[in-house]
């Protein structure tokens, strides 16, 4: 969820729910449910090719048609387990903005990478990288989440978030100019209903990627509490 809102609307913030890919469907015949301008959808993945006989890919054109309206790419599943690498990233982003997705761009280091000071290292390759394949014009969004603090019970201090979305926007600045204002960086690491408020707090945080605590409507709606009273 990040906290601009969407065009035209009154709301403090604007959710972006990210269903498995089969629910599309079901949602898009079901539209009329949602008030679009506040909550918007987006797929899990779409796959780095275009067009063309990949069975069991995702498509980005296909995505779109069925409603979705956003992409993830290079989430830290993804990488660690499926193994895809900073260039898939960065075909994936292309492939998602030229389908008319706005793809948000997952990037993070691991518990090795940070106790061995690598973090602004790695985080400035994925970014540096994931975004190469991107003409401008294209609207887009960044997600750091630290892989070692998803999942574990571990959270990032306020500090740690802070210098690494400070740096972000250094590098994002050096490599995309004057536009790098008008993207969103989010954080995402075990964000929960009762550090919510603290890291939506943090200066240079302009939203949060939930993940476990999405599941259960009461903690997701706490979040959202935090979100729209740290707006």
């Amino acid at each position: 969820m990040s906290r601009i809102p969407a065009d035209g609307g009154d709301s403090p913030v604007k959710v972006v729910v990210f269903p498995p890919s089969p629910w599309l469907g079901w949602i898009a015949s079901n539209a009329s449910a949602l008030d679009r301008s506040v909550v918007e959808i987006g797929v899990q993945e779409v796959s780095d090719r275009p067009l063309g006989a990949f069975t069991g890919e995702v498509g980005a054109q296909l995505a779109e048609q069925f409603g979705a309206q956003w992409a993830l790419v290079g989430h830290s599943e993804r990488r660690s387990i499926f193994g895809e690498t900073d260039q898939q990233a960065a075909s994936r982003v292309r492939v998602a903005a030229v389908a008319g997705l706005r793809p948000i761009l997952c990037i993070g280091e691991t518990l090795e990478q940070r106790e061995a000071g690598e973090t602004f290292e790695v985080v400035s390759r994925q970014l540096e990288t994931g975004l190469s394949a991107l003409e401008d014009g294209f609207e887009y969004a960044l997600a750091y989440e630290p892989v070692w603090a998803i999942g574990t019970g571990r959270t990032a201090t306020t500090e740690q978030v802070e210098e690494v979305h400070r740096h972000l926007r250094e590098v994002l600045r050096r490599v995309r100019g004057a536009s790098a204002d008008e993207v969103s960086i989010l954080y995402g690491g075990s964000v929960k209903p009762d550090n919510a408020q603290a890291l939506l707090g943090i200066d240079g945080v302009d939203g949060a990627l939930v993940g476990g605590a999405s599941l259960s409507s009461a903690s997701f709606l706490g979040i959202l509490d935090a979100a729209i009273a740290t707006a």
